[in-house]
């Protein structure tokens, strides 16, 4: 699948907390502060990690092209553990032999503030305050803004330039208009956010040739950066209706 590198996108992403955030994690040995802290890089930083923004959108996909008739393996069956290798998503998001075309990058906090927050378990058939049920929880801020880059290798399937790319800036769009969660606890309402592609570089084999590895940049909200989204998408919609049944 990647023997031949025809292009490599490289995608500035935010992801700003539209609410208070937990992704849940300890990044010592030694006792937690609170009882459930978030995780954070050896400076001190809450992260993002990037397997989990990438697990969230893996499975939006998925439910997205099954609501099309689009036949895509379950990476859980037992027949095809892990992927059949072929469908969209395992071209997209890797499967049981193919590595992932998008990788992603863990976001960074721009600032190290975190709030702790109170929380008690709930005795679900008593309908009653557990006893001795308080705890703690670490939460990243509303408002708190992450960094990260997103790396596509080859930037559209077959002959098409960048389905790919479509494929993933939709699917941010989808995710977003629908008030996208992460982290723990979305039902209590934490982790909303908003993510944001920023800048985007196409780098081709050419472009190395010449010493360009820059490649074509692409600006957010420029003339430029919005033809190639709607061509991107438009390649992917017409990739997709070829697997619809």
């Amino acid at each position: 699948m990647f023997e031949k590198l025809n292009s490599r996108g490289l995608l500035e992403y935010t992801i700003s907390t539209q609410s208070d955030l937990h992704i849940g994690g300890h990044t010592t040995i030694e006792p937690a502060e609170v009882d459930n802290p978030v995780i954070k890089n050896v400076q001190g930083l809450p992260i993002i990690p990037g397997s989990s923004l990438k697990g969230v959108l893996r499975s939006e996909i998925e439910r997205l092209l099954r609501g099309l008739n689009v036949d895509i393996c379950d990476i859980f069956d037992n027949k095809s553990r892990g992927g059949c290798n072929e469908c969209p998503v395992c071209q997209l998001f890797g499967g049981k032999d193919v590595a992932s075309s998008i990788r992603i990058k863990d976001g960074i906090a721009t600032k190290s503030k975190t709030l702790i927050r109170d929380g008690i378990a709930i005795n679900r058939k008593k309908r009653k305050t557990q006893d001795k049920s308080k705890f703690e929880i670490e939460v990243v801020p509303q408002g708190t803004i992450f960094k990260g880059m997103i790396t596509i290798e080859n930037v559209g399937f077959g002959e098409s330039d960048f389905s790919k790319l479509g494929a993933l800036l939709s699917l941010v769009d989808f995710f977003n208009a629908c008030n996208g969660n992460i982290g723990h606890a979305a039902s209590r309402g934490y982790g909303q956010v908003l993510v944001e592609i920023n800048k985007i570089n196409i780098i081709t084999a050419k472009n190395y040739l010449d010493g360009n590895y820059e490649g074509s940049p692409y600006e957010k909200e420029t003339v430029r950066y919005n033809e190639l989204k709607s061509s991107a998408i438009s390649e992917w919609t017409e990739y997709v209706q070829g697997w619809c049944k």
